[in-house]
């Protein structure tokens, strides 16, 4: 998860527990849009994936990496132990996520293929817990918020998609863009754009 109910509610202003199931499905709603958002896990671990080999670079999904514990490159795609490739034939750039071979396309391209060998090499990593960029905490919370809001709206509504109701109490107006559900803060999705992995 990227960040705590706590935290969410404190930045969001919210008190008491009234609604923390609400909110614990939007934290995890709001967790998978930004894992498809950004192409990436920022709860970090350990992580087991698959690229193409013939390149001479390699560029991880999720990064800064702490530790590579493999690479193996096979063209027949079994990643058996002799398929093991060696820390001296390659640069870990850690902080992109980059992987950089020495010698060349980690396997060489058939004639006329380009990016050749899809899925003929697998690296085995590890990225820091708890180590979430603090730019992706704020969008997280914005997501939440914006959603809770909608929740929060359609319910007073009594889920009518009202612009005013009148009651004993008096008249209440709500913004047409509040009764009709608003797009994206572009807030959330400027936040999160350095994040996302480079296309493949």
């Amino acid at each position: 998860m990227i960040d705590t109910l706590a935290n969410v509610k404190t930045s969001l202003l919210i008190s008491g527990t009234t609604d923390d199931a609400l909110l614990n499905r939007l934290l995890d709603a709001a967790d998978g849009f930004i894992a498809e958002f950004t192409g990436r896990d920022f709860a970090g671990g350990t992580f087991t994936e698959t690229h193409v080999a013939g390149r001479s670079l390699v560029f991880l999904r999720n990064y800064p990496v702490a530790a590579v514990t493999s690479l193996k490159v096979d063209s027949s795609r079994q990643f058996g132990s002799d398929t093991l490739r060696t820390a001296d034939t390659y640069i870990v750039h850690a902080e992109r996520g980059v992987i950089e071979s020495v010698c060349g396309p980690f396997l060489r391209p058939r004639d006329g293929h380009r990016d050749d060998w899809p899925a003929a090499l697998q690296v085995v990593y590890d990225t820091a817990t708890s180590a979430v960029p603090a730019a992706v905490k704020q969008a997280f919370c914005e997501l939440i918020g914006h959603w809770y809001r909608f929740a929060k709206t359609a319910k007073d509504q009594d889920y009518q998609m009202m612009t005013v109701e009148v009651d004993v109490n008096g008249e209440k107006q709500w913004p047409w863009s509040l009764a009709a559900g608003e797009p994206l803060p572009p807030i959330v999705l400027e936040l999160l754009a350095p994040y996302r992995v480079p296309p493949a």
